[in-house]
């Protein structure tokens, strides 16, 4: 078994082939997470979830390059009818304290990505921040894992991963996976620290990352990884600029076995047993 922690088979790439894609996972015991950016793709995650019996599960949230975008880019009552009632979207009758309701749907798993994004320009810093507590608040109401995107600044001038443990510290998160883990050793021993996940992509594949290597192999204890593709984004090597898929987590897999001197099938266990804790699945 293979669990592909993260995934976008509900973006536009994935239009015409989504159900091509998944059911081959399903025939092949690889199960998957699509993340939604927006609500749209939220959405549209469900959607695909409540397609399968399992072994498919939906994160919704806001990107926080999307946080800016639109007065309200993130809707908390829009995000609980979705949670509440499904992907039908038909108006939750009642408001107010959620916890311990039951959900429409035990098909979404996690609340993000959501995060901060310093890549593109730090001024939405305050917005993006605002997005992020509300979707950590959000997280918390309805008991589910929460996944973080950080990017720092093109010249690294502006570290997100400070501000994002300085946020997640004061919040007192808990269940969360740092998605695409692109900081340093210390910053992944601090997320450790207050019990995250880290996710590893197909990055790890790449010649020139080094410095991932390293952590991976000497840092980052197998029972804190969660693999993940980031399809259509970051396809390993040998598929190295092509579009990603589900069924390439299988070199995510296999290096890490590699940098830990295990072997494949110890990875898989582990690594499938990591997710399916974290998702509660």
């Amino acid at each position: 078994m293979l669990f592909d922690s993260h995934a976008h088979i509900n973006f536009e790439s994935f239009e015409n082939i989504w159900k091509e894609v998944l059911d081959d996972c399903q025939k092949n015991d690889i199960w998957v997470v699509n993340i939604g950016s927006q609500f749209p793709t939220s959405k549209r995650a469900v959607e695909i979830a409540e397609e399968y019996e399992k072994g498919v599960y939906a994160s919704i949230g806001v990107h926080p390059i999307h946080s800016h975008e639109q007065e309200n880019a993130f809707d908390y009552k829009k995000f609980v009818d979705l949670i509440t009632v499904g992907a039908g979207l038909v108006p939750a009758q009642d408001s107010g304290d959620h916890k311990g309701r039951p959900y429409n749907t035990n098909k979404i798993v996690a609340i993000g990505e959501t995060g901060l994004d310093f890549f593109h320009s730090a001024k939405y810093f305050e917005i993006q921040k605002k997005t992020f507590i509300e979707q950590i608040n959000l997280a918390k109401e309805f008991d589910l894992s929460l996944i973080i995107h950080g990017r720092n600044s093109k010249d690294g001038a502006i570290n997100c991963y400070q501000e994002i443990y300085k946020i997640i510290k004061k919040e007192k998160v808990k269940n969360a996976v740092v998605h695409c883990f692109g900081g340093n050793a210390d910053e992944a021993k601090q997320f450790m620290g207050l019990g995250l996940y880290i996710g590893v992509t197909g990055i790890v594949t790449f010649k020139n990352a080094k410095e991932l290597q390293s952590m991976v192999r000497d840092v980052i204890p197998l029972e804190k990884i969660l693999i993940e593709t980031d399809s259509p984004y970051l396809a390993p090597d040998p598929h190295r600029g092509e579009q990603n898929k589900p069924q390439y987590v299988e070199y995510v897999a296999r290096k890490i076995a590699e940098l830990k001197n295990i072997s494949y099938e110890k990875a898989c266990e582990v690594l499938c047993a990591n997710a399916r804790k974290f998702y509660n699945v």
